[in-house]
């Protein structure tokens, strides 16, 4: 077998790899109107995804030309040269992608590839002309890099960033002012013509992509849709809203939800119609490439690629074999479910736990924002504020099970794939490769800020989630293009060395990735499950409490143990893994915190004395994670810089005191578990004990330091162990004490 036909078998395998990270990460754009709105059961959802993504495979030949020539002239390059610039945008992009895919982050496929390709072309052009004997100055980047399309094609693409948010934050309060959020009654009355403008507009939209070189629908065809789409459109209008009224009359149907769907399904076949070139294109390219030159005849190395210019039809096996991938990997892969909650976190109607934390530039623009809105209700009429605050008077879901609970409603649901819809339908109409990820991205921002979404609880949160994910965007395109032009001068300079050295670090670092993610969801899953249930009464509540804290209590004593130990044998990696530990845990429990109050929420009303308890218990728990965490890091440091170690007396003595923290813990959990606290007397001896031993020893570090038998920084070191751990102790009887004073009372009478 020859090597360039290794090269055509590795750019398929990439090929299906990129489909499997590239729908891991664009599955947001078509997902999440439907799963945010909850439309439907998810396996619906995913069954009207999945239909749409194998019709919209078949459309996708027409677009092919991008990766050929679109972004670069493919006639200076030699057969050679472009094998080893397709494997370099490929390689790219699955690293790349899957990065994004790791972080929860969307990104965009269709930039990626874009700024992969022109990398990759300018590195192996500038190197191509320089072994020609060009000097920097006369090398012909006009002839490189085909400059107009690139930059129609990315002005384009930024340009629907902003289109995009503007016009959702306008479609938006249109419809909300006319639904409000009491949609039984507003739909009744606005339904028919809302659902009926919105179908037809999908359904334009759908036919403007099956006429975008499809290889189902032949010229005669497209003909006739274009000179008729007026009268298709004002029929279907009439057809669909006479249609819906007559649903909603007969049936319990919500119309809003059929809307929703077919939006789903027209979004996921416009993701494959525009979307399948980011991932099979370079590998049609490379087979197309490879034909024109094993029938030439000519070295590889001497045969310019002036027939990749040529459009070339895609074979339909090969868009349906991708098609087929695309819906497995929707079905299966994990990272898509973690790239949709991003985008729905941000969008949802609630407050909650947010990803992201505010900047300085995200608390601006929020007070900027808040000026303006003082400013404009200082404009309007007193009448017109109050009719406009009663419109946007949210309801009360929360008797509504919370795995049940929409994000956002149908009407914002509708207006995102409506929106996305006529954007991504007008640019593919301008044979632009629009980003579905950044028109659906801002289109479902734009309508959340105008839904008011974004109050002054968790405005900052979701601003800095939108410029994290904007930064996020212009990052890809900065590291597409370097990481691309860089991988392709190794294989350019090493050829098929280079080929197998960089194609198995990138497996390699695939394959780690995985692994790396399997053990982050195992761990958010189970964090997740705490206070997450739903309560049917209190001792649900108290049990589940106390397993909280008993399994807290045990990390934490863990944490402790593992750093004493570490301090005294100078094990400086364990006692650097014990800090990260540490403060994972703490970052865990600063997401516990907004559960708290959520879980307190859910108490049987009028029981105060269980809501304290969740309170005090909480409070006493990050006493404990922050003292712990003082002692790992300091201890961690400490050894970090070589400083001296303590004396064999304080370690001795310090090990003490870990035995007793560690015994008390025991008694302390076991007598919370089994809600009888027996050991009651004993643990209150052994703290006692515990305390006086520990001032005992801190008298000790005064006099050595008064007495310049210790230095600075050993005592510095020595008293701060000591202080928390005192701390720690101090803590531990309290929330003992909490939960013995609990468990004594009348646990139904009001506090």
């Amino acid at each position: 077998m020859e090597f360039y036909q290794i090269l055509i078998i590795l750019l398929f395998i990439t090929a299906i790899v990129d489909l499997i990270v590239g729908v891991s990460n664009d599955a947001v754009n078509f997902l999440n109107s439907a799963i945010g709105s909850k439309a439907a059961p998810m396996r619906t959802i995913l069954l009207v995804a999945s239909a749409g993504i194998l019709i919209g495979s078949a459309f996708s030949s027409g677009m092919m030309e991008v990766a050929r020539n679109g972004l670069f002239n493919p006639s200076f390059f030699t057969f050679d040269q472009v094998m080893y610039l397709f494997l370099a945008v490929m390689l790219t992009d699955i690293l790349l992608l899957d990065f994004y895919n790791n972080i929860g982050l969307p990104t965009s496929t269709t930039v990626s590839l874009v700024f992969e390709i022109l990398g990759a072309a300018f590195a192996i052009g500038v190197l191509h002309s320089l072994t020609q004997g060009l000097a920097w100055q006369d090398i012909p980047l006009a002839n490189i890099l085909n400059f107009s399309s690139a930059i129609t094609i990315i002005s384009g693409i930024f340009l629907s960033i902003f289109l995009a948010f503007i016009l959702g934050s306008f479609i938006q309060h249109i419809a909300r002012l006319a639904f409000t959020f009491s949609l039984k009654k507003s739909v009744k009355k606005y339904g028919a013509v809302f659902c009926g403008l919105s179908i037809t507009t999908i359904l334009y939209f759908l036919l403007i992509k099956g006429a975008k070189g499809s290889a189902l629908i032949t010229d005669v065809q497209v003909e006739w849709i274009v000179n008729h789409t007026f009268s298709i459109l004002l029929s279907s209008f009439a057809f669909f809203s006479m249609l819906i009224q007559f649903i909603m009359w007969y049936t319990r149907i919500n119309p809003l939800k059929v809307v929703v769907l077919l939006g789903t399904f027209a979004l996921a076949m416009a993701f494959a119609g525009n979307d399948l070139v980011n991932f099979i294109g370079i590998a049609v390219a490379g087979m197309t490439a490879f034909n024109h030159w094993s029938a030439s005849g000519i070295p590889a190395d001497q045969f310019y690629m002036v027939d990749l210019a040529k459009k070339v039809v895609t074979p339909a096996w090969i868009l349906l074999a991708a098609g087929l991938i695309m819906v497995i990997t929707l079905w299966t892969n994990a990272k898509s479910r973690k790239v949709t909650e991003t985008e729905i976190s941000l969008g949802r109607q609630d407050e909650g736990d947010e990803k992201f934390r505010p900047n300085a530039l995200s608390r601006i623009l929020v007070g900027a924002g808040l000026l303006a809105g003082r400013a404009i209700d200082l404009l309007l009429p007193r009448s017109w504020s109050k009719v406009l605050e009663k419109r946007f008077t949210t309801q009360d879901i929360s008797t509504i099970n919370e795995k049940d609970q929409p994000s956002f409603d149908l009407v914002r649901g509708s207006v995102n794939l409506l929106v996305s819809s006529v954007l991504i339908a007008y640019g593919t109409s301008q044979k632009l490769p629009l980003s579905t990820t950044f028109v659906t991205f801002m289109v479902a921002m734009g309508s959340s800020f105008a839904d008011k979404a974004w109050g002054r609880e968790s405005a900052v949160y979701r601003v800095a989630g939108v410029m994290n994910v904007i930064a996020g965007w212009l990052i890809t395109a900065l590291i597409a293009f370097t990481a691309s032009g860089l991988i392709a001068l190794i294989l350019f300079k090493t050829g098929p060395t280079g080929v197998i050295v960089v194609t198995a670090f990138s497996a390699f670092f695939l394959i780690r990735s995985h692994v790396v993610f399997a053990r982050k969801v195992k761990k958010d899953l189970a964090s997740q499950k705490v206070f997450s249930s739903q309560l049917k009464d209190l001792k649900q509540a108290v049990d589940e409490s106390n397993d909280v804290t008993i399994k807290n209590l045990t990390i934490l004593m863990g944490v402790y143990s593992a750093s004493v130990d570490s301090l005294a044998r100078e094990k400086r990696k364990t006692a650097e893994k014990t800090m990260l530990r540490m403060q994972e845990l703490r970052a865990e429990a600063n997401v516990i915190q907004h559960k708290i109050i959520k879980y307190v929420r859910k108490m049987p009303r009028h029981n105060l004395p269980a809501s304290r308890l969740y309170i005090h218990m909480f409070d006493h728990m990050q006493d404990l994670y922050q003292s712990t965490l003082l002692i790992s890091e300091s201890c961690t440091e400490h050894l970090k810089n070589y400083h001296t170690t303590p004396s064999k007396k304080f370690l001795q003595q310090l090990q003490e005191f870990e035995k007793a923290l560690t015994e008390y813990t025991v008694l302390m959990c076991e007598d919370i578990g089994s809600s009888r606290f027996t050991h009651a007397e004993a643990l209150s001896s052994l703290d006692q004990k515990l305390i006086n031993s520990i001032n005992q020893t801190i008298d000790e570090q005064i006099i050595a330091l008064q007495t310049d038998s210790i230095g600075n920084r050993i005592g510095l070191l020595q008293v701060r162990i000591l202080l928390e751990s005192k701390d720690i102790a101090i803590t531990l009887q309290q929330l003992y004490m909490l939960c013995h004073n609990y468990n004594r009372k009348d646990k139904n009478t009001p506090g």
